[in-house]
């Protein structure tokens, strides 16, 4: 399992990327970023993107994505993966005609460029070597975290945009996790609106690492938002009781 780091941020600022995921150079975890990071020739290798949920900084490269192969790459086919809901907010909210061009029947309807794919609940989806499961998690909009398990059993974890949740520690249960990509959104001192919005803080993210039957070692923290990076670093810190490390663009994490 090689993960590429395209984006991992919270925000969008100089030097700092909305959040995607790149598994072994074609399967995505969320699509915040895509042109500002790969060619395209590496972008005609992605063939699946898993969308944790529907808002904008998760979702942003997609319409860019097959813009730039419909017309270059005719043979090219991208299959869009998530829970019936966030696929709704996409075929209704963005693929419209209206925001940007439905894909789904581009260049026409028998060959799309683009197709959505419903993932359930616990039930794994296969891709490649690859096991994956979507779990509902607690955010602001309907989404889910991925547990992605290679044929050795190797797991990891993203959890996407998430506040206090139980379901996906539950699940990981019973699995080999070696890694886990998690968010942390908001200082401590901005609980409140962590909560409020479905987000983590270091003292929440410590209460979520204590439902785990077994914590892996190898934490990594996203979607930060950068003006208060200094101070969840800090804060990340007191967590002394396991060891986390803070994402950023172009990092590369091998299981």
């Amino acid at each position: 399992m090689k993960i590429r780091v395209l984006g991992a941020s919270g925000s969008e600022t100089p030097g700092h990327r909305s959040p995607a995921f790149l598994l072994d150079d074609s399967i995505l975890f969320d699509a915040g970023t895509v042109g500002e990071a790969m060619d395209a020739q590496a972008q005609s290798l992605i063939t699946h993107i898993f969308l944790t949920h529907a808002h904008l900084d998760h979702i942003k490269a997609i319409p860019f994505l097959v813009d730039n192969m419909v017309s270059t790459r005719p043979e090219y086919q991208l299959t869009v993966v998530s829970g019936i809901e966030v696929l709704h907010d996409l075929r209704c909210n963005i693929f419209n005609d209206r925001i940007w061009p439905d894909f789904t029947l581009l260049p026409n309807s028998d060959t799309p460029v683009l197709r959505y794919q419903e993932i359930k609940d616990g039930e794994p989806f296969r891709v490649l070597d690859y096991s994956i499961t979507a779990t509902p998690v607690n955010h602001a909009v309907p989404a889910y975290g991925y547990l992605v398990s290679n044929a050795l059993g190797d797991t990891f974890i993203y959890t996407g945009d998430t506040g206090p949740t139980d379901s996906i520690w539950k699940r990981s249960a019973g699995h080999r996790v070696k890694l886990l990509i998690v968010e942390v959104s908001f200082p401590n001192e901005l609980e409140h609106l962590a909560l409020a919005s479905g987000h983590l803080t270091p003292s929440l993210l410590g209460r979520e690492l204590a439902k785990m039957a077994s914590v892996p070692e190898r934490i990594f923290i996203t979607h930060l938002k950068p003006v208060h990076r200094k101070t969840i670093e800090a804060q990340l810190r007191e967590l002394s009781r396991f060891t986390v490390k803070i994402l950023d663009d172009e990092n590369e994490l091998t299981i």
